[in-house]
């Protein structure tokens, strides 16, 4: 965990989201259920895959979150990081008109 936390403070990763709503969309959608739009997904992009994994594993450690799943949560990580990716990637390649 120090590793994590290391990564959070290096990269300075909890002042990298600044949409609010963005933040709890994401959130919800790891731990509860829900959808991250694209325009959440820009943000999380920018947030980069280190920070989203580095704060999600830190949220873990709060025992508030003792009674969830870890890989279920690590696996809907990983989803929302890679569905993320793909709207971003589908920005990039939309041509100017």
């Amino acid at each position: 965990m120090a590793r994590d936390v290391d990564s959070i403070k290096a990269n300075n990763c909890e002042t990298k989201m600044t949409m609010l709503h963005c933040v709890i969309e994401v959130f919800a959608s790891i731990f509860k259920t829900g959808i991250v739009y694209d325009n959440c997904c820009h943000e999380l992009i920018e947030l980069g895959q280190l920070c989203h994994n580095a704060l999600v594993k830190k949220t873990l450690q709060n025992p508030l979150f003792k009674n969830n799943d870890t890989s279920v949560i690590l696996s809907k990580t990983a989803q929302i990081w890679n569905k993320c990716t793909l709207v971003g990637e589908n920005v990039s390649l939309t041509p100017s008109p």
